[in-house]
């Protein structure tokens, strides 16, 4: 390496800083506790420990960082403009903490390659879990948890740290800036009847639509937002939603019987729709996909059977899947 060479991070920070006793885990916890309470005392109350403490520990890390953090407003505490960088930095390093000391725990266990995935429902429930049992015969060492949620919560757990990637739909009013997100596919939403329904025939069109009983996820879930969003394009303003259900396994059982029809995710669908007493219904004008991504933190480091793990999950995704009668359906 040359004299002119570019310092290093490390080499660039003041050795004062680097030497400095009171930059520890302990009062950056407090100090994002009492960011995320906007109180002292609430802050003390949530860390089982006194007030004065939770002051003392705010004074000290001001005087470490030559700056103040937090000023009075009103009854609460709000963060100055120092403070908020220095929170979107402490929050950094207690997730990066927190992760270490999670994989040091496993180190000491033996146990090597354990990954922690967070998933949108519907992605958890069907190609993902297939994709992951295939992963777990091949690889039998590996130790992975699947946690399934609203897609909120899923990316909550991936900015937090609490999961190491997730496979999940985007909610749009979540701050996804930290984050990679790679689309892995478009899944398709068919309009599924009971198969000897007379509620509609093989062929539903926009003046149907409007009037067809339908069996829907409830209002406020994306897909439903979706679904809504694309039958308002053809002119239909209002869905008529008979049941709503959270999961599309009962969705699939009311439509079964008869209660209505219903869009149902592709990956959802059984095999052979027929068989198990259900069909599908052409819908010429509308086409409704649901885009699905494979999210991570910007810094994030894989190990090599994470690495592999991830690798399979976008072949599975980008793999052909049901139903076996092919995209004809929206034609």
């Amino acid at each position: 390496m040359t004299d002119d060479a570019p310092d290093t991070p490390l080499e660039m920070l003041s050795s004062d800083l680097l030497r400095s006793r009171n930059l520890t885990l302990h009062k950056l916890n407090v100090f994002c506790t009492v960011a995320r309470y906007s109180s002292v005392t609430r802050a003390a109350e949530h860390l089982n420990i006194a007030q004065p403490a939770v002051t003392a520990h705010l004074r000290s890390l001001e005087e470490s960082l030559g700056a103040r953090l937090v000023r009075k407003a009103g009854r609460n505490i709000e963060l100055t403009q120092a403070g908020r960088r220095t929170h979107l930095w402490a929050t950094e390093v207690m997730q990066r903490s927190s992760e270490m000391f999670l994989d040091l725990a496993d180190i000491k266990k033996g146990v090597l390659g354990k990954t922690r995935i967070a998933a949108s429902m519907v992605a958890g429930t069907y190609k993902l879990s297939e994709i992951v049992i295939g992963f777990q015969k091949d690889h039998p060492s590996s130790k992975i948890s699947v946690s399934m949620s609203s897609p909120y919560i899923a990316t909550e757990a991936v900015l937090s740290g609490d999961c190491d990637f997730g496979i999940t739909l985007i909610d749009p009013n979540r701050d996804t800036s930290r984050l990679e997100m790679e689309l892995l596919w478009r899944e398709p939403l068919y309009l599924v009847a009971a198969i000897d329904s007379t509620l509609v025939g093989d062929v539903a069109h926009m003046h149907e639509l409007a009037s067809l009983p339908l069996v829907t996820p409830p209002k406020g879930q994306m897909a439903r937002e979706l679904i809504d969003e694309a039958l308002r394009a053809v002119g239909v303003v209002r869905t008529n939603s008979v049941l709503a259900f959270g999961h599309p396994q009962p969705i699939l059982e009311a439509i079964r019987a008869d209660i209505g029809a219903g869009f149902v995710f592709q990956s959802a669908l059984p095999p052979e729709p027929e068989k198990q007493g259900i069909r599908l219904v052409r819908t010429p004008e509308v086409d409704i996909a649901m885009p699905l991504f494979l999210i991570y933190d910007k810094n994030a480091v894989f190990t090599a059977p994470q690495q592999q793990l991830l690798d399979r999950i976008r072949a599975g995704f980008a793999a052909p899947g049901q139903p076996e009668s092919d995209e004809s359906w929206q034609e």
